[in-house]
């Protein structure tokens, strides 16, 4: 993938990814992250923590913002800019309110533990950014990032 410079910036094109809402898409969604980890040369351990992330983000869309219906479409896309891989992920389904989501408690035994609430938390964990962008008009936007380690990798 070829790199641009700007003024000591780093930043590749955008890798797109646009799919329907329907859970078998899960699988086209992570060979797509898989093709574009390859294609920026990303190591294995980032490769599966993105791979991971954007897995819990898609099913969250298609379980709650669109309720589980398969007539909505998700965008993804993937550039890196400067240290960091940013992957954006885009629909118009419904809106929440992530700080309304509880955290799990991982420290309580599993048959204690609520279901539910893992995928924010893992999106959390595995990605050094998550943000979410909510907008009427223009949908909803969760953008994720993952610093990279130029030391150790090629891009």
């Amino acid at each position: 993938m070829p790199e641009v410079n700007h003024k000591d910036r780093t930043v590749t094109p955008k890798l797109e990814l646009c799919v329907s809402t329907k859970m078998e898409n899960l699988t086209v969604i992570g060979d797509f992250v898989a093709s574009v980890a390859k294609e920026f040369g990303l190591d294995d351990d980032v490769t599966f923590a993105v791979q991971m992330a954007v897995d819990e983000a898609c099913v969250n869309v298609m379980e709650h913002a669109y309720c589980g219906k398969s007539n909505g479409m998700v965008r993804l896309t993937c550039q890196i800019l400067d240290d960091d891989l940013v992957v954006t992920i885009h629909d118009h389904g419904r809106a929440f309110d992530p700080q309304t989501v509880p955290r799990p408690d991982i420290t309580a035994p599993l048959e204690k533990r609520g279901e539910g609430a893992l995928g924010l938390y893992l999106m959390e964990e595995l990605m050094d950014s998550v943000e979410f962008q909510f907008d009427a008009v223009q949908g909803n936007t969760l953008i994720m990032k993952k610093r990279l380690h130029r030391g150790k990798q090629a891009l």
